[in-house]
């Protein structure tokens, strides 16, 4: 028994135990002159638990900033690894408030140097703000310094709401949320008059974590929007991509199977059955290449005859209706649209472009974000409208080895029709490789005279140049063709392994389209888990549908579908009030029959004790009174524990007959 003397007059205190006071001494060192060590030791628990909690809290900030593109690893890094060193050595990895402070100072100038120097501002800001969180992670542990952590936490989570377009952002943001909640209880729960309140159980934090993500949800749909997307352009990384160009080798284009998704189409208010039927083994084109020399094809004269200016329309020539398509085009470095098979009219541009005399799309500018946009698309597969052939489509190649090639595979034909499809039927059934070597010094002919293998982009420029050599105008054109079917998220995906290269010929005075390549091409991809990739670009395509582009058009939608769903279930919406009601009476009822069972349980077990020579007042637990006479304190002990957890809850409730058998258990077994 611990005992303590008290002098007359002074009030006795508990003496602390000396492994607790030691503990405390070395956890919390670093409050000691700071006029804080006597809460330091009166709260070591909650203090505890509050640099656990803000430093997550920041932790899940620098997370969901990671995420970006904008935010260089150096930066996000520092911070990330000085957050999990604080929280693996504690308070002793700590700077005072003065250094902490001269660090985010030195880190505000060296922002400043960065705009000096022609870094963009957006990009700047976050440079700051994580060496502002460095500085809060590893300053010395106050009420103030936890504050700071929340409030900094909270900028980085909102900075990255607009520089992060990962749908990986909801993971550090329901973290964030929830230890934001958490930190706040804890610091609110230290302090107080009466000692600390308890934090309670993480289970208890779901609902109110359920109750912030709603009531994001709800801000997140009515709050206004804002362009931000325009003062990032400049900086937005973009994917490399070549062969959409002004000019291409040969072996430049088409010979990796890169699943990267570049495009995204889905076609809305149908099923998923009609809309691959749809879309499915289109023709995606993109460049026109016009000219060949010394192993390039390049474009000649292909200038834009339409100008479209931003959200207007621009007809394709091919009619003014169709079926509407919506497509989502990943940032990437070349200008070009790929104009599917059929596409009649873009009827709300995202951005400024034009309508090249070759039948190619061009943005005036390459756009440096994604882009979502409406399509009319017709069922027949049919070619835009473009101009005659240039002079360079007519020229016939310089080498007479591609023109007795051509000449002894068309021998006996009657029409040019004839002559294509015997160069098409010769081609396509040669072996479709990605690995041959392309001759440097002459690619076609050492293609068609000796190897008979090579990838898409040889299959056309060796027809393109036979049809040539034979009296006829072609050209290459590169783009994409088929595409993966998602059955998961019910659209089509057109990675970069779905570049394509083909050849356009012009005959009865139309450009008609020829593919040479075999169908073995099509047999290969860089596609490894299809199904579990087919599941998480659905989430993407989600995520940016209805999250990144939530706009006042989706508000309105929205709205106007729920005041149909208001007008179908009205019914069952007036009832809900009713039944609410009938649920919180049963409810009522129920508690105040349990209510009086404990009560009676109270009445039985009072009288049992006064039998045994024990008063017991109303206020006081069993673990103050003393042990009845004649029980065994094992069993007294474990009859106590049971009632305090049937009466808190914990356990099934007592009725009063359930409690008199367990007092005559007890006496019995005594």
């Amino acid at each position: 028994m611990l005992r303590s003397v008290c002098r007359p007059g002074e009030v006795w205190r508990q003496p602390r135990p000396a492994v607790h006071r030691q503990q405390a001494a070395v956890g919390y060192g670093w409050v000691w002159g700071t006029g804080m060590a006597t809460d330091a030791v009166k709260f070591g628990g909650s203090l505890v638990q509050a640099e656990r909690l803000t430093l997550g809290v920041l932790l899940f900030g620098v997370a969901a900033l990671a995420l970006s593109d904008f935010v260089s690893p150096a930066y996000w890094l520092v911070t990330a690894i000085a957050c999990v060193l604080r929280l693996a050595i504690g308070p002793r990895f700590a700077l005072g408030e003065m250094q902490a402070s001269l660090l985010g100072w030195a880190g505000f100038f060296w922002v400043i140097a960065e705009l000096v120097m022609g870094r963009s501002w957006i990009v700047a800001l976050t440079d700051f703000l994580l060496i502002l969180s460095l500085a809060v992670s590893i300053e010395a542990a106050t009420p103030r310094n936890h504050l700071h952590r929340l409030i900094t936490g909270t900028f980085l989570i909102l900075a990255a709401s607009v520089l992060t377009d990962s749908v990986l952002y909801a993971l550090p943001l329901a973290g964030f949320l929830l230890l934001l909640w958490r930190a706040c209880r804890r610091l609110y729960g230290v302090g107080g008059d009466a000692g600390e309140l308890p934090l309670g159980d993480w289970r208890a934090d779901w609902g109110a974590l359920l109750v912030m993500l709603l009531v994001s949800a709800m801000l997140f749909v009515l709050a206004p929007r804002f362009d931000t997307h325009s003062r990032l352009q400049n900086i937005q990384p973009r994917l490399q991509m070549s062969g959409f160009s002004d000019a291409v080798y040969l072996g430049d284009f088409a010979r990796l199977l890169d699943p990267t998704v570049v495009m995204r189409v889905e076609v809305p208010d149908t099923t998923p059955a009609k809309a691959k039927a749809l879309l499915q083994n289109r023709y995606w084109r993109g460049v026109a290449l016009s000219s060949f020399l010394k192993g390039k094809w390049s474009q000649s004269g292909d200038i834009i005859s339409r100008r479209a200016a931003p959200h207007s329309s621009l007809d394709l020539g091919g009619g003014t209706t169709g079926r509407r398509i919506v497509l989502y085009r990943e940032a990437v470095m070349h200008p070009y649209l790929m104009l599917p098979d059929g596409a009649t009219r873009l009827p709300d541009l995202p951005e400024a472009a034009g309508l090249t005399v070759n039948g190619s799309v061009k943005f005036i500018s390459p756009p440096s974000s994604r882009l979502r946009m409406e399509i009319l698309l017709s069922a027949a597969g049919s070619l835009p409208v473009m101009r005659p052939p240039v002079s360079a489509e007519g020229r016939a190649p310089a080498s007479e080895a591609i023109a007795a090639w051509a000449r002894r595979v068309t021998a006996g034909a009657e029409n040019d029709e004839q002559r294509l499809s015997r160069i098409s039927g010769l081609l396509r059934s040669w072996d479709y490789s990605l690995k041959t070597r392309v001759d440097e010094q002459q690619p076609i002919e050492h293609f068609l005279l000796q190897t008979h293998s090579g990838h898409c982009e040889m299959f056309a420029t060796s027809m393109a140049l036979a049809a040539r050599s034979l009296g006829m105008s072609a050209r290459v054109v590169n783009g994409y063709y088929g595409g993966d079917w998602n059955d998961a998220g019910g659209f089509l995906m057109l990675r970069q392994q779905h570049a394509h290269a083909w050849v356009e010929v012009w005959l009865h005075d139309s450009w008609q389209r020829y593919d040479p390549t075999p169908a073995s091409r099509w047999d290969l991809s860089g596609v490894r888990f299809a199904t579990l990739e087919h599941a998480w670009d659905a989430v993407r395509l989600s995520w940016y549908r209805y999250v990144l582009e939530f706009g006042d058009q989706d508000r309105a939608g929205l709205l106007t579908l729920l005041r149909q769903w208001v007008k179908t279930y009205a019914t069952w919406l007036l009832l809900l009030p009713v039944f609410f009601l009938v649920a919180l009476l049963l409810r009522f009822a129920v508690a105040r029959k349990w209510s009086g069972q404990r009560g009676h349980c109270r009445d039985v077990l009072d009288r049992w004790l006064a039998r045994q020579g024990i008063e017991r007042r109303r206020w006081q637990t069993l673990e103050t009174l003393p042990r009845p006479k004649g029980v065994d304190d094992g069993r007294w002990a474990d009859f106590v524990l049971a009632w305090e957890l049937q009466a808190y809850g914990k356990g099934a409730a007592w009725t009063p007959a359930s409690l008199r058998r367990h007092l005559r258990a007890l006496t019995r077994m005594s």
